[in-house]
């Protein structure tokens, strides 16, 4: 019975103490306390101003980039039940913002333009922030990443060294960062009395990665998320030779000029990624969270 009546006593206190906090806050129950307090440290995201149409944020992707954004199976052709890190995020972005969120499956080559052209509001889709991209447009940090070239398994060709290349045949994706220094590389090559790098251009991810199955090119310059995710897909067939970079960033495009959308989103990832949602979305992806500390 002591023992009873002494814990009694104590939540009888500690209810008192809880009333008396809520009727000096103005607060009428401990409930309605507690909503409040909810309210007061959730974070308050003005939702951006110059969306083509108010309530709705549209993202071109060009999903065809595991892990950032692919279709789970062939069958699926739907881009809004896209997947991937990207697509996942962006997202989770949107209802931060309390936005419906519509994506626009668009080839790689057409995602800045039209984004420029007004058909998007953002483009999230793995591409390197980049002087000739931020010429036209403005770009909010992600991820961070960087370029790595893979080979067969085994190295027969003995590529370590971006000199390794020089006579070599590799396959890239065209339209991007990839390959403006690829062909910056092969020119060092002629420039120093080597051959020329075979650059084999390809719009598309998947048949990039072809020519090394097929025989026809020795080696792959790509990021090294693609890169892992197609050796995680194919074990124990490839490998990286080395690592042509690692200084690179992923960003959010927008239009210029459209900073309530970049202002908007910047702090959208700041609170996902504090509270974690952000960390779980790259490791669900297999994807390493402290690249996450690009957002700034």
């Amino acid at each position: 019975m002591i023992v009873r009546r002494t814990s009694f006593l104590v939540v009888a206190m500690a209810a008192a103490l809880l009333l008396a906090a809520c009727q000096q806050a103005g607060v009428s129950s401990p409930s309605e306390a507690a909503s409040a307090s909810a309210a007061a440290s959730a974070s308050i995201i003005p939702a951006p101003t110059s969306l083509i149409t108010a309530g709705e944020l549209v993202d071109c992707v060009d999903i065809e980039y595991p892990p950032l954004e692919y279709f789970e199976t062939s069958d699926v052709t739907d881009p809004n039940a896209a997947i991937g890190f990207d697509v996942d995020a962006a997202k989770a972005v949107a209802a931060k913002l309390g936005l419906n969120i519509t994506i626009r499956n668009t080839a790689f080559d057409a995602l800045i333009p039209d984004l420029t052209a007004g058909r998007c509001d953002i483009v999230w889709s793995g591409l390197f922030i980049s002087d000739d991209r931020i010429a036209v447009t403005d770009a909010t940090p992600y991820l961070a990443t960087g370029h790595v070239v893979m080979v067969v398994k085994g190295n027969p060709e003995g590529i370590k060294t971006l000199d390794d290349l020089c006579g070599k045949t590799v396959a890239i994706q065209t339209a991007g960062l990839v390959e403006t220094v690829s062909a910056e590389a092969s020119k060092a090559c002629t420039d120093a009395g080597n051959p020329a790098i075979e650059i084999q251009g390809y719009a598309k991810v998947a048949d990039e990665f072809q020519q090394i199955v097929l025989g026809r090119a020795v080696a792959i310059w790509e990021t090294e998320e693609a890169v892992v995710d197609w050796m995680t897909r194919n074990p124990d067939k490839y490998e990286v030779a080395f690592v042509a970079s690692q200084d690179k960033t992923y960003g959010i495009y927008r239009q210029k000029e459209h900073d309530d959308i970049g202002d908007a989103i910047a702090a959208a990832l700041r609170a996902l990624k504090d509270d974690g949602t952000l960390a779980a979305i790259a490791e669900k992806y297999d994807l390493e969270p402290s690249k996450l500390d690009k957002i700034e």
